[in-house]
């Protein structure tokens, strides 16, 4: 299934990232200013005259003009927009194109359970399904990574499924790899520790997971491989000049 980008995306180069969120770009010649909507480190891909593709949006409640939407990174694309593989996954579901979530048939996004807000909550006849979706973006050696740095949410939204599957309900984490590269999915123990730990806990305890890479292109996403997944192993990372 495909998901067209429902804006055209122009091209610049990356110059630097002054913090989290902001990004200076050279564009047709001028340093423009473009919001970073991805909170992670992003070290091996926001590197000095990397091309980027980016989305004019200016509106009044916004300190920039344009959104860091995709990077370059060797010969793929890599989705550095948090909020696009969450609406992608969003449509995969409410049209059964994921095989793990077929079965159900009523599909909700932002859902409270608790003190934690979850992406999907999906039910049918029989049971219902808690999802969180995590983007992946950091691939080194065809291992995707995650986190790409330290995620207090992350490992708290683990330790809540977990609850959740004792409960009595089913929950799992879908990681949505933003790049085609990557064979395999590994947590990012070196980064963060607590999240990998979690991670392997909330498995035992019944947590499911899937990993999914991406086809990204300049004109929108698609659903790539699955891939497996190994949790016990600390893969290394790039190194950083």
């Amino acid at each position: 299934m495909d998901f067209p980008f429902p804006y055209t995306l122009e091209p610049a180069e990356f110059v630097k990232r002054p913090n989290r969120f902001l990004a200076h770009l050279r564009k047709d010649g001028k340093i423009i200013k473009a919001h970073v909507p991805d909170p992670g480190r992003l070290k091996e891909l926001l590197i000095p005259n990397a091309r980027v593709m980016v989305r004019h949006n200016p509106g009044p409640q916004r300190k920039t003009d344009w959104t860091l939407t995709l990077v370059r990174k060797d010969s793929v694309w890599v989705c550095v927009n948090t909020t696009i593989p969450n609406t992608f996954v969003g449509k995969l579901l409410l049209n059964q194109h994921l095989p793990e979530f077929e079965e159900f048939t009523e599909v909700k996004a932002e859902v409270t359970h608790g003190n934690s807000r979850f992406d999907f909550r999906m039910k049918n006849h029989r049971s219902s399904y808690w999802l969180e979706v995590k983007s992946v973006s950091l691939v080194h050696q065809k291992v995707g990574l995650f986190p790409d740095a330290p995620t207090t949410r992350g490992t708290r939204h683990l330790k809540h499924l977990s609850l959740i599957k004792k409960e009595g309900s089913r929950a799992g984490v879908l990681f949505m790899v933003q790049r085609s590269d990557a064979e395999k999915f590994a947590p990012n123990w070196i980064t963060d520790p607590d999240f990998s730990e979690a991670l392997v806990k909330a498995v035992a305890t019944g947590v499911e997971i899937a990993v999914y890479t991406s086809e990204v292109t300049p004109g929108g996403i698609s659903l790539g491989r699955k891939i497996p997944y190994d949790l016990d192993t600390e893969y290394p990372l790039p190194e950083m000049e």
